[in-house]
């Protein structure tokens, strides 16, 4: 019976993923998938990272939508030397 309900960590990845994209699981997925990570810190870690990236993407989609800007006509024009500031910062490590 335990051998029937113990995933590999390959397995514990693609119902992770699997979790994160749909939001569901089967009964029996969702109890294996609870008992990997309870035992493999590995597997655990990767859905605690997988689960914030998902959030920061999410997020940053929604702030994208909310800020998106609909406009007629000619898009709006960066400044002359918005380029030049952009590589000089990226060069310099500090992000955008």
């Amino acid at each position: 019976m335990m051998k029937y309900l113990m995933l590999s960590c390959r397995e514990a990845t693609r119902l992770t993923e699997k979790k994160l994209t749909s939001g569901r699981l089967s009964l029996l997925d969702n109890i294996q998938l609870a008992m990997h990570l309870r035992m493999c810190e590995r597997c655990r870690r990767y859905a605690q990272q997988s689960t914030a990236i998902e959030k920061v993407l999410e997020r940053q989609l929604k702030e994208q939508e909310e800020n998106e800007v609909n406009y007629e006509g000619e898009p709006p024009v960066l400044p002359n030397d918005f380029r030049e500031r952009l590589l000089r910062r990226l060069q310099q490590g500090d992000g955008i």
